[in-house]
Order: structure tokens, then sequence, then C-alpha cells
């Protein structure tokens, strides 16, 4: 699994040396966010690369505040959580998702989240709970987006050629018995979703979780975003009634986004 990891981060031939290096140098930041903190023997063992390599690099990225080491295990340094808010507020657009989601949230007593697709998959950005003191556990996760609500949401307002490309490069990985795993299974759910007008995640990302998303659209039709409402299946309502509560607020999200431009 490392291998293949690591060829997602490696260049073509002939590319420069600066660019590999570079490469290489992200692929082991990735490594040890997988393995929750990693010593050099097993991120040799996950990634396939030398420890000579990855010592070389892991010094780099230690002296550059990105990796911090406790005796023998190295972990991602608190210098990528202030990047990672800086990247979360670039857009100011999306502190007017987070406040929608907080105001749904706790009129429906549930867990909200507003999510973006960058680079094929769905990440999200604010899940926002009714206790104040917990934090959404789902803010910065990566999500395939044919596994998900706001995945599938999003999908279905892309372009036939766009979804094939997403496909292509994630592929359709099963994490439950309900995950979609065919890609004309996929499309056929795209296309309900366009008629109904919401996506529904029935445990097919994680079990025990159920999940009703809309799509949120930029003033010129592109996609902004996707909003959902999640918990345990037995104890939420119905999907229309779900999407019922969602859409006044996606209504209102898109007509302060005109009013913006």
């Amino acid at each position: 699994m490392g291998e293949i990891r690591l060829a997602l981060y490696m260049p073509d031939s002939g590319d420069f040396d600066t660019r590999k290096t570079t490469k290489t140098s992200l692929a082991i930041v990735e490594a040890i966010n997988d393995l929750d903190g990693a010593t050099l023997t097993e991120l040799a063992d996950y990634t396939g690369l030398a420890t000579s390599t990855l010592h070389t690099h892991l010094k780099t990225l230690e002296e550059a505040e990105y990796v911090t080491r406790s005796g023998n295990t190295y972990r991602l340094g608190l210098h990528l959580f202030h990047i990672g808010e800086n990247a979360r507020r670039r857009d100011p657009r999306y502190t007017l998702a987070r406040d929608k989601a907080f105001e749904l949230s706790n009129e429906v007593n549930e867990e909200v989240s507003f999510a973006v697709e960058e680079y094929g998959r769905s990440i999200i950005l604010y899940d926002e709970t009714p206790v104040p003191s917990d934090t959404g556990f789902q803010v910065g996760r990566y999500f395939h987006m044919h596994s998900s609500a706001s995945g599938k949401a999003m999908l279905a307002a892309f372009s036939t050629e766009r979804v094939y490309e997403i496909v292509d490069k994630w592929g359709l990985p099963e994490y439950t018995e309900n995950t979609i795993t065919n890609v004309d299974e996929l499309f056929d759910e795209l296309e309900r979703v366009r008629e109904q007008g919401y996506a529904v995640n029935r445990q097919e990302e994680l079990e025990g979780l159920y999940s009703v998303a809309m799509v949120i659209n930029n003033p010129d039709g592109s996609v902004f975003g996707s909003m959902d409402i999640s918990g345990p299946p037995y104890r939420l309502p119905e999907d229309s009634e779900i999407a019922a509560q969602l859409r006044p607020v996606v209504g209102e999200l898109e007509s302060k986004l005109e009013k913006r431009d």
C-alpha cells in the first residue's frame, strides 16, 4: 500500500530532481498522517523508501517545523494546523456557510456539515453540532464523493465528463455493504439526486451514519459546496423531511452568495 501511495507523488521520468524531492517530502508527510505518527522503520515499510532517504527528508521537514519527533516517533507539526486554518479562511464566503450550518444545527438538533470539492474529493470545512463544546469530528476529513451525501450532491451537479474523471482518479472503494461500487449504479444514483433535489448517504461511508445533503450553487451555476444533516438512522426523520429542513437554508445561502458578487 505504501509503495502505491508513494507512486502518486513520484514524477514521470525526465522531471526535475527538485520536483522529485518535493513530491517525496509530501509523500512522507502523508504517510505520517496516515499512520498517525510513525518510526523511521514504519515509514520505510509503508512508503518503500530507503531509511537514508527518509532520514534526509525528515530532517528537512523538522527544520521547517512541519514534523516533530518524540523519541523515535515522528508526528505532524502544528505548523500544518496553522496553514490548514488559513486555507479554510481563504474564501470569506465560507464563513457564511459556517454561520448557516451552525444555525441549522441548533434548529434541528443534529450535526450539520459544510463540504467543498477539491481535486475530486469532498472535504469537510465545518461540522457544527448543537452542543457548543462538542467539536465536529469530521472537520478536515476527506471523503470519496461516491460514498457521502455531500459528495453525491456535488457530483450530480457536475458534467458527465467530470464525474468520469473523478471516478478514474479515485475509483469507487467499498466502505460498507451499502457503498456504490459500480459506475452505472453511481450514474443512476446521481440521476435520482437530480430528480429529487437532494442526495442520501445510507450508511455508505460509515456504519451508523446516515445523512441527507443538498448542493449549494454559485450565482453562475457552478458548485460552491454542499450542506448535509447527519446522524444515526434511528433518530433522523424521513429523507424528504430532512431535505425540507435543508432547502430554505441552502436558498438563503445562495441568495447571500449572489449579493456578494
